[in-house]
């Protein structure tokens, strides 16, 4: 009886383990350009499209029309769209003066790795700005 208590709470430890560790797989910090999606599909298309993306003014984006379209982050050569809480949050990073489109977005990836429910966006560091 007592190998058997053992081995059943050995085998949940390994479970609970192995569901935190794929959980962390999805917890994602995406560093990139903050775009409309209007906007983004077409730097998409483009060789380069998070290069292309950090020529588009933040004023763009900040158009209604552009806006309401929801945003997206590119990261190289990937789109990850936000989900509408962080269309909400890229609207008032946006309305910050100071801010610019290069960001650091925190959150967890949908299962298809395409859209990101958003927890947070910050500025990318000095560093990252530059490359």
């Amino acid at each position: 009886m007592r190998r058997i208590l053992i081995a059943a709470a050995l085998a949940c430890g390994l479970c609970v383990g192995l569901s935190v560790k794929a959980a962390d797989k999805k917890d994602k910090e995406i560093k990139g350009v903050l775009i409309d999606n209007n906007c983004a599909e077409k730097q998409m298309s483009k060789a380069n499209p998070e290069e292309a993306a950090k020529g588009h003014p933040k004023t763009c984006a900040m158009k209604e029309g552009c806006a309401s379209s929801g945003f997206a982050v590119i990261s190289g050569k990937k789109l990850y769209k936000l989900d509408s809480g962080g269309n909400d949050k890229a609207k008032e990073y946006l309305a910050v003066k100071e801010n610019a489109t290069k960001v650091v977005v925190m959150g967890t990836l949908s299962d298809d790795g395409k859209t990101i429910t958003v927890s947070d966006i910050k500025p990318a560091a000095e560093k990252d700005k530059k490359s």
